[in-house]
């Protein structure tokens, strides 16, 4: 099945923000409840210890991303309390950003400006990470993204539970029935949210279809490994495959300067 160069309803410049908003919340709790990105902390850890970074870039947060529970599993696996994490995206949910920041008590961090994940601005610094993210560039803007961080010396990790697989497009489909039953326990509530999913449910279609156009894009390991063949670079170290999770496969690229270099 060949990558398909759609667009996603949220991405859309028109789609309100007050959908788009609720849109990242129902994935958000959807992906906390489901920690579909477990499997991944070893090797992050292994990456971030190798960098001796501490702190964490989180492009494309959507409504903060799998990090309520995953700082936590972070910390445990570097044995460490000082897992710093700054939330940003192009699109920033503002009230989510400091809903996580208050849970969080002050660990996780965000930033206010719309940031573009291939020109990170030189006061963001740390390791980079996409979540659920990758998929919504094209092949350019993806090397892009990782050449930025090359060229500033940045480690970076993406991570996807998306795939081009019949598989991962019928589990897909239980997106539209999870959309109508996460929405109680999602903080802040809010009065639109409840109105959009329940009364006109265009968040959880909404939800389902960009899912199943997230699979239709998504990069797997070979396709990242040929992105990664079109970076300049000559010391750093690429490790690109996938993980076995609880509910999904997880597809991963993990990327950061060779030590002592």
């Amino acid at each position: 099945m060949s990558r398909l160069a759609l667009t996603e309803i949220h991405e859309q410049a028109w789609f309100p923000k007050v959908m788009r908003d609720g849109l990242t919340d129902e994935l958000q709790c959807a992906f906390k409840f489901g920690k579909i990105y477990e499997p991944i902390v070893p090797r992050l850890a292994n990456a971030l210890q190798a960098t001796g970074e501490h702190r964490i870039v989180d492009l494309c947060s959507g409504a903060g991303g799998p990090w309520t529970w995953l700082r936590q599993s972070l910390a445990r696996e570097m044995d460490s309390d000082r897992v710093e994490i700054c939330l940003t995206d192009k699109f920033p949910n503002i009230a989510a950003f400091k809903r996580e920041k208050e849970v969080s008590g002050g660990a996780l961090t965000y930033s206010c400006e719309s940031v573009d994940a291939s020109k990170i601005p030189p006061e963001l610094d740390g390791f980079r990470v996409l979540f659920t993210a990758f998929h919504h560039f094209s092949p350019d803007e993806a090397t892009a993204i990782l050449q930025d961080a090359v060229d500033n010396r940045r480690g970076i990790g993406v991570f996807e539970a998306a795939r081009r697989r019949p598989t991962s497009i019928f589990l897909n489909t239980i997106m539209l029935f999870v959309g109508f039953l996460i929405v109680p326990f999602i903080r802040p509530f809010r009065a639109s949210l409840l109105f959009w999913t329940y009364v006109i449910p265009v968040v959880p279609f909404v939800l389902w279809l960009d899912g199943v156009i997230s699979c239709l894009r998504a990069y797997p390991p070979a396709e990242l490994s040929e992105l990664v063949s079109r970076v300049t670079t000559q010391d750093y170290i690429w490790d690109i495959g996938e993980v076995q999770g609880l509910i999904a496969p997880v597809t991963y690229l993990v990327g950061y300067p060779a030590p002592n270099r």
